[in-house]
């Protein structure tokens, strides 16, 4: 599995809060991911922490996977988080460790999104509950970000709702919607996994 040659974040880390802070998304992010929960909650891409940092209270616990260590090095001064230098596609948990899983504004980043997906699907407690916020590329600003991050190499793929949803076709127990009526410029996608 390719490595990402270059760790485009490590310069934006240290002002990424103070351009997004998270607030606004964490009472939607509350109601998908049906919180409050007693086990841990995965952040998948999770960078510096600023969304499940304001969810972790309402979890077991939280962790975050994420590729840049300059993201990682602002979530260790968050209460509650444990950051973990990984890729997606080869989580360092055991399978069935979450009882919720989280991705937000990350997924387009991923390398092998097709692995990451079914690697997510194992670390996913029997019973637990995926949610994953992607830009809709079907939108035209949408396009032209994923253009500007394409000049910038940063290897982006977007997905359009049907197609993400599709991803996660044909794994065990896997149960999907997808919402792009909430916000236009964003894909909400839930999957729950059944209990065995």
């Amino acid at each position: 599995m390719p490595r990402p040659p270059f760790d485009h974040f490590r310069f934006v880390a240290p002002f990424y809060d103070r351009v997004s802070d998270g607030q606004s998304a964490a009472q939607t992010l509350r109601d998908l991911l049906a919180l409050p929960v007693s086990g841990w909650l995965l952040d998948a891409g999770g960078g510096t922490g600023r969304i499940s940092a304001r969810l972790s209270a309402q979890t077991g616990g939280v962790a975050i996977a994420d590729v840049s260590l300059g993201m990682l090095r602002q979530a260790r001064g968050r209460d509650g988080l444990r950051p973990a230098h990984a890729q997606v596609e080869r989580l360092p948990f055991a399978s069935g460790q979450f009882e919720r899983i989280l991705i937000v504004d990350a997924f387009h980043h991923f390398y092998a999104q097709e692995a990451a997906v079914a690697e997510l699907w194992r670390v996913l407690r029997p019973g637990g509950r995926l949610v994953l916020v992607e830009p809709n590329i079907a939108r035209g600003a949408v396009r032209l970000i994923a253009l500007g991050e394409r000049l910038l190499l940063m290897r982006s793929r977007f997905w359009r709702a049907e197609a993400l949803a599709g991803l996660f076709d044909g794994l065990p127990g896997a149960r999907v919607t997808v919402d792009t009526a909430r916000d236009p410029y964003s894909i909400h996608l839930v999957a729950e996994k059944a209990s065995v």
